[in-house]
């Protein structure tokens, strides 16, 4: 049995972000994850670090995603120069194109609370919108810039977090699902049960995503998978290098001819198969936005199962009566929300200050008579 400081259970962005963060403040860190390798949500994302195409609401929820946003530039410079391996994150922003009124009002809706909030964003005029996507709809009827929402490849990025955990001496164990875990007396640590291992720690981290909920003797969070399908097309030449949204679907570069388009938000339990029904609505929405891809290739098709709240945000807090900290429920966000949560997991563990995060605490779901 071995034993650290703190036992990261989940091996996605949120789990590895948080390793490493603790790692750098001089913690004994280990992760453990159920799958053989990867992850779940964070490998099947688009990548998007968009905080207003997320939510037009100002409040804890948008700041979080606005100040894990201004957190990206520097991290992904900061992993580049610990591995020495590129990752490749993009700084062109998002177009939010408008192909009747009801998109219209939503980019109205977004122009409020860009000047609200003092983001940047921008009239886009059709010949320039047609120069950077050649294969837009003829009846785009508007489209604005939004320069400070960008992306990143996020398979690459797992990728090289994990080999930044390799410099620290971080060990992830791939291949280890949780069987239960237990509180011990008078140590105050935990000890977490797997098949023929054991393993013991100061401090717990729950970052399992959509299985947050699941692990038995925890509490039991009320964490959901939430489906969301999605394709990659390839043979994509335009000038564009960053995202383009229409309401809630979008199309998101991948590389130097990728093109992502996705996703659907299904309530399909722990079903992570594609559909007929759900690639036919996504075929439907890039022909409808970008009529001139029919020619191109279908690459792949796959789905992830993203962790969903009741209300939409995040679980980020000391876990109820255990030595522990959740991280998890980010739904739509997770990618984004990496550098942030990390931030705030290390503050917990080392300073026990939640007030920053106060409208995210799993208490929330616990004080309810």
């Amino acid at each position: 049995m071995t034993h650290s400081d703190v036992l990261i259970l989940g091996g996605g962005i949120i789990g590895l972000a948080c390793a490493r963060e603790l790692a750098l403040r001089g913690l004994r860190v280990e992760v453990v994850e159920r799958l053989p390798h990867g992850a779940e949500a964070s490998l099947a994302a688009a990548g998007m670090l968009s905080p207003l195409g997320e939510s037009s609401v100002p409040g804890p929820f948008l700041d979080a995603c606005r100040a894990s946003r201004d957190l990206w530039g520097p991290w992904v410079a900061a992993l580049e120069a610990e591995t020495g391996l590129s990752v490749d994150y993009d700084t062109s922003g998002c177009l939010l194109v408008a192909l009747d009124e009801e998109d219209e009002a939503g980019i109205e809706r977004a122009i409020r609370t860009a000047r609200e909030l003092d983001e940047r964003i921008d009239e886009v005029e059709i010949p320039a919108l047609r120069h950077w996507v050649p294969d837009i709809a003829p009846g785009v009827r508007r489209a604005v810039h939004l320069p400070d929402e960008h992306r990143v490849d996020n398979v690459q990025l797992c990728a090289v977090l994990a080999q930044s955990l390799h410099k620290l001496d971080v060990t992830i164990h791939y291949d280890s699902e949780v069987l239960h875990v237990e509180r011990r007396e008078p140590e105050g640590t935990v000890l977490v049960h797997g098949n023929h291992w054991r393993k013991e720690a100061r401090l717990l981290v729950l970052a399992a995503g959509a299985w947050s909920g699941l692990i038995p003797e925890l509490p039991p969070l009320p964490v959901r998978p939430v489906r969301g399908q999605m394709l990659l097309l390839g043979g994509v030449e335009w000038p564009w290098g960053g995202s383009v949204r229409q309401g809630e679907l979008y199309a998101v570069r991948r590389g130097a001819t990728g093109l992502l388009v996705g996703a659907t938000v299904e309530e399909a339990g722990f079903d992570k198969h594609t559909t007929v029904e759900g690639i036919e609505d996504l075929l439907a929405f890039a022909r409808r936005l970008l009529p001139g891809i029919g020619h191109i290739r279908l690459e792949t098709v796959w789905a992830g199962l993203r962790p969903g709240t009741p209300d939409d945000l995040p679980i980020l807090g000391r876990l109820p009566g255990w030595p522990g900290i959740v991280a998890t429920g980010h739904f739509r966000n997770g990618i984004l929300l990496a550098p942030w949560t990390a931030r705030q997991v290390a503050r917990l563990a080392l300073t026990e200050k939640e007030e920053e995060i106060a409208a995210f605490s799993p208490q929330r779901f616990f004080s309810r008579s």
